[in-house]
């Protein structure tokens, strides 16, 4: 049964943390504010919970994979390449609403069974999402949820949890309004800094960027 759990961050409270990991470690999935935006998320290395975020998500195109969140530097370099250059940017940009395209690391498919070349990462600014990430030890799988078929943006906990409580096992809610804005996702994959997608955030802060190819 789905649970609409309204909780804070400052500090995250540890029972609500505990309980979100529970679900976590069991093949839930979870609906979170990270960042802008409101994002499905689970168990990168879960299978079946993938599969049941495509379900609620069905316009997510099928050979992209997901973003991985990760709590902190450190885990996003066990994920992905991150070399001097790219880390000083990192540094500056998250946390934020930044999502970054590396090649894998090679430690990758034994942590998600996956054997994607790229990985987009994210490490958003909210500290309830990042302590969870922290608590439960391994990266996030996660998808943003989009606005309604006639435009419509959900931008409440309640809005999202009467459209898809039926396919959650719980939601994270902090109580407050989401602008339900994409992150900016620039690609770093060739070594050098291309704009794929501009949303939240000053791209900018990655320097002088080159427009993707058609």
């Amino acid at each position: 049964m789905s649970e609409h759990l309204y909780t804070y961050d400052d500090p995250p409270s540890q029972r609500d943390l505990d309980k979100a990991c529970a679900v976590l470690e069991k093949g839930g999935v979870i609906g979170a504010p990270m960042g802008p935006n409101w994002s499905f998320c689970c168990d990168a290395a879960n299978r079946k919970a993938l599969d049941r975020i495509r379900r609620l998500k069905p316009s997510h195109p099928k050979d992209r994979p997901f973003a991985l969140v990760c709590s902190d530097m450190a885990m996003a370099s066990t994920v992905g390449n991150i070399d001097h250059q790219l880390y000083r940017y990192l540094k500056k940009a998250w946390p934020g609403p930044f999502t970054v395209i590396v090649k894998r690391n090679r430690s990758l498919p034994r942590q998600i069974k996956d054997k994607r070349q790229v990985v987009g990462i994210r490490i958003p600014k909210c500290d309830m999402i990042l302590a969870l990430v922290s608590q439960f030890g391994r990266p996030l799988a996660s998808s943003s949820i989009p606005d309604q078929a006639d435009g419509a943006k959900l931008g409440m906990g309640y809005q999202i949890f009467d459209t898809y409580g039926h396919g959650l096992d719980l939601l994270l809610d902090l109580g407050e309004e989401l602008p339900c804005l994409e992150s900016t996702v620039i690609d770093f994959s060739e070594g050098f800094p291309v704009l794929v997608r501009e949303g939240e955030g000053d791209p900018s802060l990655f320097g002088e960027l080159a427009e993707p190819e058609d």
